[in-house]
């Protein structure tokens, strides 16, 4: 199913809640963490989710690229894509480098996000079954591979290379959320019946997953603990993506008044997790060691606010800006002397 040209602006609502679940998880106080034990104990729902849904909407937005330069049938396209998305992960992937090296005490997702979409790329002319299938292959065998890594080598911290099987957002694993989201982002995702259809998607596979724990009970492969990577986490994971996309593409037109400071921070996801690294490095890693639900509120309501304001006065984003001409600049350059006519197969 094709994509309709523009911005979709439900996709930008899901950017902007991943976002702001991010941060929740990050400067949250659910309970349990610090010296207060009375936190808000739904901010669990933060831990995991958030993430999964981002890196989810990183391969929706590597299969919009390709469908508006051309699409899967048309090499020039396909070709000047990959040359976009090679350059976009390079960039998290230095940015990521750079931020890691402040004192937030956040597991910074940004160099794992770049290496999988190198990694993604290979497959962008991929049929959907073979993406589905990679992805199911990916949450089924990923967490084995990155256990039987050992921790001795120098290639367990080696730079880049070693967020393969890192403890955190393993890209063994995690390929398989970009995958999925290579095979969503070719949905007509403007169309209600698709909505519908990933919102029922994701509550099913919600629902069963949350079954087979209950039944199996907690283990390697039926544990739902946030970041443990079972096979069972990460398809709750994608379900609970799945849901929120379909329901934000919904309702985003509908309500969108209502929700543009959250689409204004998801057109600008980049800018908005990198500022709130920054603010978190600036206050100190007390926000995330002793967390609070009144600097979360606080922090939540600058980025909404500043998010909010840079769209209406500046447009995009400033990192996203960037993006734009570096990823451009790419593409122009591995189609330069290309044939117009040697576009399509």
């Amino acid at each position: 199913m094709g994509q309709a040209a523009g911005r979709i602006v439900g996709l930008d609502v899901a950017r902007g809640l991943a976002v702001l679940g991010m941060v929740a998880a990050h400067v949250g106080d659910d309970g349990t963490r610090g010296a207060d034990a009375d936190g808000w104990a739904w901010l669990v729902l933060a831990h995991g989710r958030p993430s999964a849904l981002f890196a989810v909407l990183t391969g929706v937005t590597m299969s919009i690229m390709l469908a508006g330069a051309g699409g899967r049938d048309d090499a020039r396209a396909v070709r000047r894509t990959r040359a976009r998305i090679a350059a976009r992960a390079g960039v998290l992937v230095v940015l990521g480098l750079l931020v890691s090296q402040l004192s937030t005490g956040v597991d910074i997702v940004l160099v794992n996000l770049g290496l999988i979409m190198l990694m993604a790329v290979p497959l962008l002319r991929a049929p959907s079954w073979v993406l589905l299938a990679g992805a199911a292959t990916a949450f089924a065998v990923g967490r084995v591979l990155v256990a039987a890594v050992q921790p001795e080598g120098w290639w367990y911290d080696a730079p880049v290379v070693g967020r393969l099987w890192s403890y955190h957002y393993p890209a063994l694993s995690w390929i398989g959320y970009a995958l999925l989201g290579l095979a969503v982002g070719r949905m007509a995702l403007r169309e209600a019946r698709v909505q519908g259809l990933l919102v029922g998607m994701g509550s099913v596979g919600l629902g069963a997953s949350l079954a087979i724990r209950i039944v199996a009970g907690d283990g390697p492969v039926t544990g739902l603990g946030a970041h443990t990577y079972t096979p069972l986490e990460m398809t709750a994971n994608s379900a609970v993506a799945l849901a929120v996309i379909g329901g934000a593409c919904w309702l985003t037109p509908r309500m969108r008044a209502v929700l543009s400071p959250v689409e204004a921070l998801g057109s600008m996801a980049l800018s908005g997790y990198v500022l709130h690294l920054l603010i978190i490095a600036a206050v100190g890693s007390e926000m995330v060691y002793e967390p609070s639900n009144v600097a979360l509120i606080v922090l939540e309501a600058v980025l909404l606010a500043t998010a909010w304001a840079w769209r209406r006065w500046q447009g995009q984003g400033p990192l996203e800006r960037g993006l734009t001409r570096v990823s451009n600049a790419a593409g122009d350059a591995a189609t330069r002397g290309l044939p117009a006519e040697a576009g399509s197969r």
